[in-house]
This record gives C-alpha cells, structure tokens and sequence, in this order.
C-alpha cells in the first residue's frame, strides 16, 4: 500500500510507485488497493513532437505523470510527509535544504530548484518553505534526450 511518507528516492521512486511504470501497471494497482484517482491530459498541442501526457494524482498530494504510457516522474506536494534520502522534505525551509544540498540552482526557465541528486524543488515565496519536490527518471535530466522520447522504449522492455 502506498504511503505518504515514504522515503523518496530520486531516478526510483516512492514505495512501490517505481518510475518507469507502466499506466496500466498504475491504475491496476490503485484499483486493486482501492485507492481513489484522478487522471487528466494535457495534449501538449503545438508541441514538438505532440505527445500528449497523462497525469494520475493520489492522496492530494501524489502526482505521476506518463508519456507515451510510461511514468517518468512524481510530483510530491504539501500533505506528503516523506523525505529524501539527505533528508529534505515538504514544509522546510529552503535554506536548510540548501544547506544540505550544496548543488541545488536555481533555474531561471522554470522558476524551480534543480539537485545533481535527482530532484526539482519548489519553494514558496511567501513562506521560504519547500512545497513541491519532483523526481524523475534519469532521462529527464537532459532535455534534447527526454524529448526525443526514446527512452520509452527501453522502461517498456524492462516491464
């Protein structure tokens, strides 16, 4: 059963929540544990290339995004308790996870903070408190690569 505090593991996953899953690999799982969902998409319309992607969130606070039928990243936002390996988490101060994450940057394109260790982090403007951190499958961490989406196939033979 997945649990809000589980521990996040950057390229992995959360609890059984393993990146490279499959969608129906997803909803099978949460029917079968009778765990609500939501599912939308966004069509990525304009987009080159068109690949539209499919988001299933859980608990309010757990959001798994798919393309071309594959997860290639949790969202974890306010509610999820569980933490990062070094030890971040939603609700701390973004100072202190500066601190313990020396090679997190700022990036200007998205407005967030990217870690070598794996993970995008949000903060709150008004609090200094992290409300959001992401992970993500390595791909991911270079845009020419993600976008091309030929890694699809290789989580699709691993399934």
């Amino acid at each position: 059963m997945i649990q809000k505090n589980e521990i996040i593991k950057p390229f992995v996953g959360i609890g059984e929540l393993k990146l490279g899953m499959s969608l129906n690999e997803i909803r099978n799982y949460l029917k079968e544990n009778k765990i609500p969902f939501n599912q939308s998409i966004d069509p990525h319309k304009g987009c080159t290339p068109e690949i539209p992607w499919v988001y299933i969130k859980i608990y309010n606070s757990i959001t798994m995004c798919f393309a071309k039928d594959i997860m290639f990243s949790i969202l974890l936002e306010e509610g999820y308790t569980g933490k990062t390996e070094n030890g971040l988490y939603i609700g701390m101060k973004m100072a202190d996870a500066e601190k313990i994450d020396s090679t997190i940057e700022y990036n200007d394109d998205d407005e967030d903070f990217i870690s070598s260790m794996g993970y995008w982090i949000n903060d709150s403007i008004e609090t200094g408190l992290i409300c959001a951190i992401t992970i993500f499958i390595s791909e991911a961490k270079d845009s020419t690569t993600f976008f091309n989406y030929e890694w699809v196939e290789k989580y699709k033979k691993n399934n």
